[in-house]
């Protein structure tokens, strides 16, 4: 449902939304895989407030499970162009910083 939420026209809304799924994925550990890729999924919309959300709660996925979904960072880095939030663009330089040797 929160993935439905995501791909609403409310900028506000849709970031509540993406909030949400990496809440999920933070205190429901059986549930991170799930939500990870329901993120994914939001960022190959290729909508720019919907991928920088998603960056920034994936930032936070990892610090919570690291070297647990590193596979996912060349999917992230395919994104840097479309960065222009300060926030997202901290996210992608922490993630890029904490895994370089993997990238």
């Amino acid at each position: 449902e929160l993935k439905e939420y995501a791909t609403e026209v409310d900028v506000d809304f849709v970031r509540k939304a993406v909030r949400a799924i990496g809440r999920i994925a933070i205190k429901l550990e059986r549930s991170a895989e799930k939500c990870i890729n329901v993120l994914l999924e939001l960022i190959k919309t290729r909508v720019n407030y919907v991928v920088q959300e998603s960056i920034i709660v994936i930032k936070d996925i990892f610090r919570r499970y690291p070297n647990r979904y590193e596979s996912i960072i060349a999917t992230l880095c395919e994104n840097l162009d479309s960065l222009d939030e300060p926030e997202a663009k901290a996210s992608m330089v922490w993630i890029v910083g904490e895994y370089a040797s993997r990238i």
